[in-house]
């Protein structure tokens, strides 16, 4: 039978042929590859999940460790559209009775009527001063005599606004009055009638109120209804008159109210400084006989929240760590992470940051002792609500000693305010070491010989301590400076002026026998004998001083409004104690602790950096990915290889089959001339 071929040469199916000897030999590395891979996306999704159980847990954790959530207060206001309250947390619970009678107002003037914006107002000057107005007729005080009186605001100076040819229209007029920043504001309304220049005071208050003195260089006339001067409103002090061109709308004034019966005023309509720690903002005048109550209470659902949301954290991220690392026994089999060495690792030490106790010198020191309790079946956690609310009815600072970073002072003259991430735990003692000096005065001159040597008569008047002045007369003839001295003294016992009397050479020192800040001595008159014999002179004298050297830990600090702050450096940096009362000496001390809650905060955040626990695990997985394509692009390779050789081998055939063909069919052509033998015979 002769070789045949459907195809070139060979007739087989090299291309099938060539793909299934490639196959068989990489197929079983390309499933595998796949597999692996399969796998660690698995895992990296599930470690994402994990991190995602972290952050919410780490948000929950930060808000239980915030100090504020344990001494929170709120308020309840029976009215809240006349009155609405703030209270902080220094606040003191407590009911208070509101009845306004007035709330505070800013100046407001208008000027008559322009018929356009482009109007000219006139040329000159504005000066505008910022103080206390009164009138004679609030109801009328258009009136030439309106203006009764005007005291200028502490602090303040007038502010002049100058008019020319290149602002001198309605609209700069507007914009060079804006542009002084003198403490009013200007605006230009259409009243229907014409265009009028308002002008409004930036601040409410009696004190915020202003006026106006023009000088009129157009006319020359400051006060008449024409040119600049139509915009004056003010009192001249000296003439005793008052202008008031512009039309008056509104006085500045301040808001008068009562505090549970006690008048109170204050330039402004939020009002902080009445009751300590409560803010009110009054917002319309009671009605006659119907006051509104404020109600300020302690903020017990806010600590109580953030500390179930704490709980929920923990609890969504252990079922978390379960459903990834649990093992069936029934059939066997094990979940994605089972084993999982990092996840165990986590696992272990966020529960041992739960477990821990805080050495806080409170009455807790757990989270059981709260009544948070781990449960045997899945290692969450339960809130025994009821023994929760009791710790937060009684004293909610135990909750923060346990969960928050806080100091307990030893001393209530001591009260801790805040701390930083770099303040270590730890018992720090405090002090107020005050040091006075005495008021002194020193004579300016030397005594003179004639002082003590035939001198008489030397006055002079000596004020000790801010007292009365005493006049002291020396009748002189002492021989000697300590005799001098001696005779000074006698007077300043005669006249118990509590002074002592001392030298340096032959110049005198008065000292005051008190000291600090009221300490002082003064020489208030002298007589000539006095300047020229004594070399004294009239003066305030040096006050004396009072130091108070703050320290934590016998390390001086800073201090500002009685608010001490730890050095950097230290182990104390960044913590913050307040000292109350201008309290001195020993202050015992303060201890410092950070609770669960910060603690735990803390870790996932290390867990959570670039280079934390989980990052390492997520970077170990995705380079094991990234070691599996190589390995894919090696497995390519290899089948491009072996396709390759199989392509040549089976080239090889295909002109091996060829060259056999060519030879057959010479063959049979060959053959087929021959005789077939003995065909003669048969014949």
């Amino acid at each position: 039978m002769p070789l045949t071929a459907t195809g070139i040469g060979s007739g087989l199916d090299v291309e099938s042929l060539v793909s299934q000897l490639v196959l068989a030999d990489v197929q079983p590395a390309e499933v595998r590859l796949s597999r692996a891979e399969a796998k660690y996306q698995a895992e990296i999704s599930a470690y994402g999940s994990v991190k995602s159980a972290l952050g919410s847990f780490q948000a929950a954790a930060s808000a239980a460790a915030t100090l504020s959530q344990y001494n929170a207060n709120k308020t309840s206001v029976s009215s809240s559209g006349v009155v609405t309250a703030v209270a902080e947390n220094n606040a003191v619970s407590g009911s208070y009775s509101l009845e306004i009678s007035n709330l505070a107002s800013s100046q407001s003037v208008a000027s008559q009527s322009f018929a356009s914006l482009s109007d000219p107002v006139g040329e000159g000057s504005l000066t505008i001063s910022l103080g206390t107005t009164t009138y004679l007729d609030q109801a009328d005080p258009t009136s030439p005599d309106s203006i009764s009186a005007f005291e200028s605001k502490s602090g303040s100076s007038p502010v002049t606004v100058v008019i020319n040819a290149s602002n001198n229209s309605l609209t700069g007029l507007r914009d060079a009055i804006n542009s002084a920043e003198a403490g009013v504001q200007a605006s230009i309304i259409n009243d229907g009638n014409g265009y009028r220049l308002v002008m409004s005071g930036l601040q409410t208050g009696a004190e915020n109120g202003f006026t106006v003195f023009v000088n009129d260089t157009g006319d020359g006339d400051n006060t008449d209804t024409s040119g600049l001067s139509r915009f004056a409103f003010f009192r001249d002090a000296i003439a005793g008159t008052s202008t008031t061109n512009l039309e008056f709308n509104k006085a500045a004034g301040d808001a008068n109210f009562s505090v549970n019966g006690l008048a109170v005023s204050s330039k402004n309509n939020v009002a902080s400084e009445v009751v300590e720690g409560v803010t009110f903002t009054l917002k319309e005048k009671t009605a006659v006989d119907s006051p509104v109550t404020v109600t300020v209470s302690r903020d017990t659902e806010r600590a109580k929240t953030a500390i179930n949301n704490f709980v929920v954290g923990f609890n969504e991220l252990t079922k978390s760590l379960n459903s990834l690392t649990s093992f069936d026994s029934e059939s066997g089999k094990g979940s994605l992470l089972t084993g999982d060495s990092t996840l165990r690792t986590l696992a272990r030490t966020v529960r041992s940051y739960m477990n821990a106790a805080v050495a806080n010198g409170g009455t807790y020191s757990t989270l059981a002792e709260l009544g948070i309790t781990t449960k045997v079946v899945d290692g969450t956690l339960s809130v025994d609500s009821a023994k929760l609310q009791n710790i937060l009815d009684d004293d909610a600072l135990e909750l923060a000693r346990v969960l928050s970073a806080i100091g307990t002072p030893s001393n209530p003259l001591v009260e801790f305010v805040s701390s930083t991430a770099e303040t270590e735990t730890g018992t720090y003692s405090v002090s107020a070491d005050q040091t006075n000096t005495a008021g002194f005065y020193t004579f300016a001159n030397d005594v003179s010989q004639t002082a003590y040597n035939g001198g008489n008569n030397a006055v002079f008047s000596i004020r000790v301590d801010g007292g009365t002045a005493t006049e002291i007369t020396l009748k002189g003839n002492n021989g000697s400076l300590a005799a001098l001295i001696s005779e000074i003294e006698t007077e300043f016992a005669n006249n118990s002026i509590p002074v002592t009397v001392s030298s340096v050479g032959q110049r005198l020192t008065f000292t005051s026998n008190t000291t600090g800040l009221a300490s002082s001595v003064e020489i208030t008159a002298a007589n000539q004998i006095a300047i020229d014999g004594l070399g004294i002179s009239i003066s305030a004298g040096t006050a004396g001083t009072s130091f108070i050297d703050y320290k934590i830990n016998g390390q001086s600090v800073t201090e500002s409004d009685g608010v001490l702050l730890g050095p950097a450096g230290t182990a104390y940096e960044g913590l913050k104690l307040k000292i109350l009362g201008s309290a001195t000496g020993s202050l015992g001390t303060v201890s410092f602790s950070r609770g669960v809650a910060v603690q735990v905060n803390s870790l996932i955040g290390d867990l959570l950096e670039s280079d934390g626990l989980i990052e390492a695990k997520l970077d170990g997985l995705n380079r094991s990915i990234d070691d599996l394509q190589n390995q894919r692009e090696a497995l390519e390779l290899r089948a491009n290889a072996l396709e390759k050789r199989y392509r040549s081998q089976f080239n090889g055939l295909e002109t091996l089959i060829a060259q056999l063909n060519t030879t057959q069919t010479f063959l049979s052509q060959a053959l087929s001339g021959f005789v077939e033998p003995n065909t003669t015979l048969r014949k």
